[in-house]
């Protein structure tokens, strides 16, 4: 009999790898959701997958942003995507926290 997934939103749900190679080993690499949260940090290569969709990556904290849409296993390095287009930085909705 088939393991049942652990997460019932995940059946059916289709992963994708990403990797993406700093130009040092010491560079951290942010990695941002389409809300504006931090879901995932690196050192010097993030190698991870997830779920199709639209994603921000910093090299280092608090720099700018780049853009990644997620629509197949992809692999990137610092340089080509700091040379690609940048994007604002979102601020995460947290409303719902309120007293």
């Amino acid at each position: 009999m088939a393991k049942k997934p652990r997460f019932p939103w995940s059946r059916g749900a289709k992963y994708y790898h990403l990797v993406i190679t700093a130009d040092s080993a010491d560079v951290e690499m942010w990695l941002g959701d389409d809300k504006g949260f931090h879901v995932l940090t690196a050192k010097g290569i993030l190698d991870t997958s997830l779920l199709p969709g639209n994603y921000t990556i910093e090299f280092g904290l608090g720099n700018v942003q780049h853009p990644i849409r997620l629509k197949r296993d992809s692999q990137y390095t610092q340089s080509e995507l700091a040379n690609g287009p940048t994007c604002p930085r979102k601020i995460p909705d947290l409303s719902h926290l309120k007293d």
